[in-house]
């Protein structure tokens, strides 16, 4: 075992040396940093090409400057889902609450468990002001799922709501929702005879379209940043109901494999 890690360590220190003598790697690194710059001080910057209203660097970069490539990994994961539902779909039925928790450890997860769900929201609807956003807020929200369905069991799950034909349908409405903002301002463009790209937030020199960064409202100004705000919310609602019907599935598979 430890010879093969020595092994492996060696060719791969042969094959970064050989790259590098070869000019296909540049060991000089700050030379690719440069893209990197770029968004750190033009995002924030009103103005700018890279404008998007919000002061989050990596939600800005995730839906503007990669919302298609963004938009395809939250499919590939619904179909993924989806996959695995239809390969168990004889075998998923609704666990029962094991006899081993107790009345403590129930109550607890009936306070936790909501308080969990409440930070998963927050996180998701100020994504685009701190650290966070949709998909981080979602993978917040399936841990009080969890949390019940070890205290209570999954059938308890399904009495509160979280049902497979419900959670099937939040997740496709909340895909079908973001490609419907990802081509709002496409549409939009097409319909005033002007060029629109997809998932177009802030306008851009070149293209006289986009959304609001901010709302005045009578108490003050409330940053949205345009489409973020809203992708933010639509990939918390595919991710969290989709977490949770794979964890209802995985509880299920597991579950009967037991008896």
């Amino acid at each position: 075992m430890k010879l093969s890690v020595v092994v492996s360590l060696m060719l791969a220190v042969i094959f970064a040396v050989a790259l590098v003598q070869l000019g296909l790697v540049s060991p000089d690194f700050t030379s690719n940093l440069y893209l990197a710059y770029k968004y750190l001080s033009e995002i924030p910057l009103q103005g700018s090409l890279l404008y998007t209203g919000s002061p989050e660097i990596v939600t800005s970069v995730l839906w503007d400057q990669r919302g298609i490539d963004t938009y395809y990994e939250t499919t590939v994961l619904f179909l993924a889902i989806i996959g695995t539902l239809y390969i168990f779909a004889e075998k998923i039925k609704p666990s029962e609450p094991s006899k081993e928790m107790t009345v403590i450890v129930k109550l607890i997860a009936k306070v936790v468990a909501p308080i969990i769900m409440i930070v998963s929201i927050s996180v998701a609807l100020h994504g685009h002001l701190t650290p966070g956003g949709g998909f981080q807020g979602g993978s917040i929200f399936v841990v009080a799922p969890l949390i019940l369905l070890a205290a209570m069991g999954g059938s308890k799950l399904i009495k509160l709501g979280f049902k497979k034909d419900s959670l099937l349908s939040l997740r496709l409405t909340g895909l079908i929702l973001i490609a419907f903002i990802g081509i709002s301002t496409l549409i939009i463009g097409f319909m005033k005879g002007v060029m629109g790209y997809l998932f177009l937030n802030q306008p851009k020199t070149y293209v006289p379209l986009g959304y609001a960064d901010v709302i005045h409202a009578p108490w003050g100004e409330i940053v949205i940043a345009g489409t973020l705000i809203l992708l933010n919310l639509m990939e918390f609602l595919a991710v969290s109901a989709g977490f949770t019907l794979a964890l209802l599935g995985l509880d299920a598979v597991v579950e009967g494999g037991k008896k």
